[in-house]
């Protein structure tokens, strides 16, 4: 049953997602950026903000949730839909936001310390069920970018496993996703900012 759901629910997905995409890399400080996707069709847009941000204070527990609760902070103009940690459901985002993080050395210290940056992908409701932050599923025929062996769910430092989802750009992984520990090390953060009338192209 719960694949059943999944494969509707992903369908949709990739239709909403099959419009045509531009990037547009708005601006970038020393150790934050912005990136905006573009969504057209028939000459109506709607764009999505993805900010990058620097690692978390060490005192910022739970690490992963409270991310979260930034990123629900942020919005494009007051009153906007507000932001989440970010679903990088296809390529063209997630080598965006990866390159976007590379070229910008973000990847490394003094930006980041302990090799990740958060984003919106979890199973912490049911090992092994990845949801999304915006509630949809990830199944097991979408858009994945997992480093070698990963999710494992390791358990050496915590014995609830891993169920949070990073970039991960420790050694030769190039911010390849892996699942992490949610309270063990600080991260970076990648939000993602729904913009329905692409206000942030004329920024």
């Amino acid at each position: 049953m719960q694949q059943n759901v999944c494969a509707s629910e992903c369908i949709l997905l990739l239709n909403h997602y099959a419009f045509k995409r531009r990037i547009i890399l708005l601006s970038h400080m020393l150790f934050t950026g912005s990136i905006t996707m573009e969504n057209c069709e028939k000459g109506d847009c709607d764009c999505m903000v993805y900010e990058v941000y620097c690692e978390q204070d060490p005192d910022d527990h739970p690490y992963q949730q409270k991310a979260a609760e930034f990123c629900s902070t942020l919005s494009v103009q007051a009153g906007g839909p507000p932001g989440r940690l970010a679903a990088l459901r296809t390529r063209v985002i997630d080598d965006a936001i990866r390159n976007h993080i590379t070229s910008n050395n973000m990847h490394q210290s003094p930006c980041i310390n302990r090799y990740g940056f958060w984003i919106g992908l979890s199973d912490s409701l049911t090992e092994g069920e990845f949801i999304w932050s915006d509630g949809g599923a990830h199944c097991d025929f979408d858009y994945s970018n997992w480093a070698s062996g990963e999710p494992n769910n390791n358990t050496k430092k915590d014995a609830l496993g891993q169920d949070c989802v990073q970039l991960w750009f420790r050694g030769a992984h190039n911010g390849l996703w892996d699942d992490e520990y949610c309270d063990f090390r600080p991260k970076g953060i990648v939000c993602e900012i729904p913009d329905p009338h692409c206000h942030s192209l004329g920024a």
